[in-house]
């Protein structure tokens, strides 16, 4: 059976790097870019379940990404994180969740957690059983 894989996207390189240790110790599969245009390639390319996307970013706002990876696949849910303390409303309009970059790192996995349940229920039992296997 497969891990979950989450593609992370961030121009930050320091936060990018700690999320994917986060991820990983948490026994994600995962895939990371500083770009929204190669983001965009590797959703198309690769076997995504979730993205973490980061707002502001200096070639494409995340909320941009985030729009048009909910056209090539509406399915995958997308959680925006920003260091910003306000969002304009707008662009959450393509995303699943938004947290803020300050949220301690269990905070996070939760938020990644339950963005990956939120899919389906089949999914949601899929995910609980590979957690208590891994943990076993």
């Amino acid at each position: 059976m497969r891990k979950p894989t989450i593609l992370c996207v961030d121009d930050e390189l320091n936060g990018l790097s700690g999320r994917e240790s986060l991820l990983r110790q948490h026994g994600y599969d995962v895939v990371v870019t500083t770009s929204g245009h190669e983001s965009l390639e590797l959703l198309q390319s690769a076997a995504v379940d979730a993205v973490i996307l980061d707002y502001r970013m200096p070639e494409m706002m995340g909320d941009v990404v985030a729009a048009r990876m909910k056209q090539l696949k509406p399915e995958v849910p997308i959680m925006l994180l920003s260091a910003l303390d306000r969002i304009p409303p707008a662009a959450l309009r393509c995303t699943d969740t938004f947290l803020s970059k300050d949220v301690p790192p269990q905070q996070f996995v939760d938020a990644v957690d339950d963005l990956l349940a939120a899919r389906s229920p089949f999914f949601h039992r899929w995910l609980q059983n590979w957690k208590r296997r891994l943990s076993a």
